[in-house]
C-alpha cells in the first residue's frame, strides 16, 4: 500500500514537509453551456474558439453547446482561478448574443432533439469523439449529458516524492500509485462532503422531470425543488443512475483498478446490444471506453503516450486526481470561488495524512447511500450516515473532519490566515445549512420573485455584462488563447489530411485503440 511513504508522512506534519506540500499544483475542467433567449443554443461551437477536437483550453464535452474549459496544471489554486478568468473573458467576447449558463441542470428543454451531439471533424480520431458520445445519447439520453459540473484536478508536489528512498522509476512509480489511491479512497469515503457544502443543484427546471414524482414541490412556476436537496445533479436525478452504478471498479491497487476498467469496456451488455455498433456506439459493451466510468472522482495520468487511459496508467502510473462532484457555483462568475479552492487543497492533504484500509464491496454500498442520502436530503435536520458500519449524524461527522483538518490548515497559512478562515467558514455550514451553496441558492430564487429561469438569466447576462467590459489588455492570456485557438484549427486539418492519406478506415482506427 506504500506504507513506507504513508506511514512516514502521517506524523511528521513538520514544516518542512508544510512548506513542500503548499506547492500542491491544482487545475480545473469547467463545463458550461451555450444559451441564447433562454434556450440551449443550437449553433456549432464558434469557430473562434478554435477546434473543439484539439484545443487545449476550450473544447466541449457531450453537446455542441456545453463548453468545457480547461487550466494547465498551476502552482496554487490563485493561479487557476486567474486563469480560469482569463478562458472566460476569451470565451464571452467570441460568443456574441449567447451566454454561459451559470446552473448545473440545465434551464428548460423543450425536445433532447434540440441539444446537438458535438462534432469534431472527419479525422478518426474526431469521428471515434463524436460517435462514443452518439452511444452516450442512446444508453442514457441527452438530457442527462446536458448537466454541467465542475472537475478540480489535483496533484502532489514533485519534491514530495524526495522525502522516500526508492530503487528505480519503476519502484517510485508504484509508490506514487499506490499513494494516490489510498488517498482516493479517504476522497471517496468523504465525499458526501463535498456534495453537502459546495451542492449547488437542488432546483429541476420541469422539463427535467418526466414522470410526476411527489417528493418534489414547486418552486417557481418553472421549477421544482427537492426539500433539503443539495445536489440533483450527484443523485438518480442526475449521473447517480442504476445504469451507471453497476460497473463495480476497485481502488485498492492500480491493477485491481486497470483490470477492472479494461473488462468492463471488454464485457457485452445485452441492454446496450439492441442499439447496434456501426456509428450509433463505439461498441455494446458495459462501457464503450474507460471515459464512460462515471465516478465522483479519478486517477488520472499525465502521459499521452497511448490512447487509452489505462495503458498511460500502466506506463507511468498516477500523476493526479480529478475530483468530479463538484456543482456549478452560480454565485462566482467562472463556477467556483477561491474559499472552495483552499478548502479543496485542506482536503487533499488530509486525505493524504489519513490512515486509508481498502474499501471493500459492503463499504462502497455505504459509500453510495452516503453520497446518495447528502445529495436528495443533506440540508434535511438529524440526517444520519454510515461511518465505519456505525450509524452517525451528519452534524457531528462533519464537524469532526472539519477538527481534524483544523491543524493543517493552521500550518498552511501565513499571515492572513486564509486557510483557517476557510475552515471556520465550513464549520459554519455545517452547523447551519441554510448558509450552503444549495440554501443560498434556494433563498435567493424565493426572495427575487424570479423564475428558475429568469434568476439563470440574470446570472448570465450579469457575468456577461462584467466581461464586455473588461479591456483585452487585462487579461494576461488572451494573445495565448488567440493563438492556440487559431493553431487548434490547422491541427485538426492536418489530421483530417492524415486520416485521408494514410487510407486506415474508422473501424481499423477504432480496433487500434483497444491494442495495448
Amino acid at each position: 500500500m506504500g506504507n513506507h511513504f504513508h506511514n512516514f508522512i502521517r506524523p511528521h506534519l513538520t514544516s518542512d514537509f508544510i512548506e513542500i506540500i503548499s506547492e500542491l499544483r491544482t487545475g480545473f475542467e469547467k463545463e458550461s453551456l451555450r444559451v441564447i433567449n433562454s434556450k440551449i443554443s443550437k449553433s456549432l461551437h464558434p469557430n473562434s474558439l478554435g477546434s473543439a477536437l484539439c484545443n487545449k483550453y476550450i473544447t466541449t464535452d457531450f453537446s455542441e453547446a456545453q463548453l468545457e474549459l480547461i487550466t494547465p496544471p498551476l502552482e496554487g489554486s490563485n493561479s487557476s482561478l486567474d486563469f480560469l478568468d482569463d478562458i472566460h473573458h476569451f470565451v464571452t467576447l467570441n460568443l456574441g448574443e449567447e451566454c454561459l449558463w451559470p446552473l448545473s441542470m440545465p434551464p428548460i428543454v423543450d425536445s433532447e432533439d434540440d441539444i446537438r451531439i458535438a462534432k469534431y471533424g472527419n479525422s478518426n480520431l474526431g469521428i471515434f469523439k463524436e460517435v462514443y458520445r452518439n452511444g452516450l445519447s442512446a444508453r442514457y439520453g441527452r438530457l442527462m449529458q446536458a448537466i454541467s459540473g465542475f472537475h478540480f484536478n489535483i496533484s502532489l508536489p514533485q519534491r514530495l516524492w524526495k522525502l522516500v528512498d526508492y530503487k528505480n522509476k519503476n519502484d517510485l512509480k508504484s509508490i506514487k500509485s499506490e499513494t494516490y489511491f489510498a488517498l482516493l479512497r479517504n476522497v471517496f469515503r468523504m465525499n458526501w462532503l463535498i456534495i453537502y457544502l459546495f451542492g449547488a443543484s437542488p432546483i429541476l427546471s420541469k422539463s427535467f422531470l418526466k414522470k410526476e414524482d411527489d417528493s418534489f414541490k414547486k418552486l417557481s412556476k418553472d421549477a421544482l425543488h427537492l426539500p433539503y436537496a443539495t445536489s440533483l445533479r450527484m443523485s438518480e436525478y442526475g449521473y447517480s443512475n442504476k445504469q451507471r452504478n453497476k460497473t463495480f471498479v476497485s481502488h485498492n491497487s492500480l491493477d485491481e483498478y486497470v483490470n477492472n476498467l479494461r473488462l468492463a469496456t471488454n464485457t457485452n451488455n445485452k441492454q446496450f446490444r439492441v442499439f447496434g455498433s456501426s456509428l450509433r456506439q463505439l461498441n455494446s459493451n458495459i462501457l464503450q471506453i474507460e471515459d464512460e466510468y462515471y465516478a465522483s472522482a479519478r486517477v488520472k495520468s499525465n502521459s499521452y503516450d497511448f490512447k487509452r487511459n489505462s495503458s498511460n496508467l500502466l506506463e507511468t502510473g498516477v500523476d493526479f486526481i480529478e475530483i468530479r462532484s463538484l456543482d456549478l457555483n452560480p454565485f462566482n462568475r467562472i463556477g467556483i470561488d477561491k474559499e472552495t479552492a483552499l478548502f479543496l487543497e485542506i482536503f487533499f492533504i488530509y486525505c493524504l495524512v489519513k490512515d486509508s484500509d481498502f474499501i471493500h464491496t459492503d463499504e462502497i454500498v455505504s459509500i453510495n447511500n452516503n453520497d446518495l442520502n447528502v445529495a436528495k436530503f443533506g440540508r434535511k435536520p438529524g440526517l444520519r450516515l454510515i461511518e465505519s458500519n456505525k450509524e452517525v449524524s451528519l452534524k457531528n461527522w462533519g464537524l469532526k473532519i472539519i477538527d481534524e483538518m483544523l491543524p493543517i490548515a493552521e500550518q498552511l497559512d501565513t499571515k492572513n490566515k486564509e486557510y483557517k478562515k476557510v475552515i471556520n467558514s465550513m464549520k459554519t455550514r455545517i452547523l447551519e445549512p441554510n448558509y450552503t451553496l444549495s440554501g443560498l441558492l434556494e433563498e435567493e430564487i424565493r426572495n427575487s420573485g424570479l423564475t428558475y429561469m429568469e434568476f439563470g438569466n440574470s446570472i448570465a447576462e450579469k457575468n456577461k455584462n462584467y466581461y464586455l467590459n473588461e479591456p483585452t489588455s487585462l487579461n494576461k492570456e488572451w494573445k495565448s488563447l488567440e493563438y492556440t485557438a487559431k493553431k487548434s484549427l490547422e491541427k485538426q486539418k492536418s489530421l483530417e489530411r492524415e486520416t485521408v492519406e494514410s487510407g486506415v478506415s474508422f473501424e481499423e482506427y477504432k480496433l487500434s485503440i483497444f491494442e495495448n
